[in-house]
């Protein structure tokens, strides 16, 4: 019986060609340097010196924290008394 993890193009790290958009199938654990298609070279998305065209956007930022409640001001003095 052969195993096979459940997400076999995990190892690859590219899913879909980032230049012509067809999908890449991994097969045991390779990486692949070009499309086996358009035969673009994949080294500078997978370094990282190229973003992926079709790449999800980045988690978003955490919330900024509440700032802390400001002191209430000084009492202003009292009038004087007219007279």
């Amino acid at each position: 019986m052969c195993f096979r993890p459940a997400d076999a193009s995990a190892g690859s790290g590219v899913n879909q060609c980032p230049e012509c958009g067809k999908t890449i199938q991994a097969m045991g654990g390779i990486t692949l340097k070009s499309c086996p298609f358009c035969k673009c070279d994949f080294t500078p998305y997978l370094d990282g010196t190229k973003p992926l065209p079709n790449a999800a956007p980045g988690a978003p930022a955490a919330p900024a924290a509440p700032g802390a409640p400001k002191a209430p001001g000084a009492p202003k003095p009292p009038a004087a008394p007219g007279q």
